[in-house]
């Protein structure tokens, strides 16, 4: 078995056992997965529709907060940009107070401070987006393979304190369940 496949036919059927001492293995041949076959016997039920809805789920909230999250950059670093060329200008540099000094130095960190929060922010973000989008890939090859389609639908309701109510609708061409709606909360 490849140590880079994350997911693989087992790891999204029912069937599939996990234990400390020989890791993944399927429940009814006690063997390692496969990863170059498909399996014939494979149950895809709901644990395979839980990481399928969340991956989906994932995928767009962070495109639906993508514009916000750079945004945030953005002015973060204009921010800090501004802090570093205003303490570089805030005295004349020839005063030689050690206040003074020790004020400009302080706004110049604050300037370098802010530009490290963006760059991390930026970084975390794309991170999570990579992540998530090699997930949806590799189950929608799996998908592929069992020759299982979908189309998901995702519908944005109520934002109370915070709290976004959202249904999430798969349909299915090619597998025993033809649609599935599941209601979801989440912290925004």
């Amino acid at each position: 078995m490849s140590k880079l496949c994350i997911f693989n036919d087992c790891a999204l059927c029912q069937n599939e056992r996990t234990s400390f001492e020989n890791g993944l293995t399927c429940n009814l041949t006690k063997k390692k997965p496969n990863v170059i076959n498909t399996c014939s016997k494979i149950k895809l039920d709901e644990k395979f529709l839980e990481k399928l809805e969340s991956t989906n789920l994932e995928l767009v909230i962070l495109s639906k907060n993508k514009k916000s999250i750079h945004l945030t950059i953005f002015w973060t670093s204009i921010s800090g940009f501004l802090l570093i060329i205003g303490g570089y200008y805030f005295y004349e540099w020839t005063i030689h107070s050690v206040f003074i000094w020790s004020v400009k130095l302080g706004i110049i960190g604050m300037g370098f401070t802010f530009l490290g929060m963006a760059y991390s922010k930026l970084k975390a973000f794309k991170k999570q987006e990579t992540k998530a989008k090699f997930e949806k890939l590799k189950i929608d090859d799996i998908l592929k393979k069992h020759k299982i389609e979908y189309h998901p639908t995702f519908i944005f309701e109520n934002k109370i304190h915070g709290i976004q109510e959202l249904k999430v609708n798969l349909e299915f061409r090619n597998w025993i369940k033809k649609r599935t709606t599941t209601a979801y909360k989440i912290n925004v």
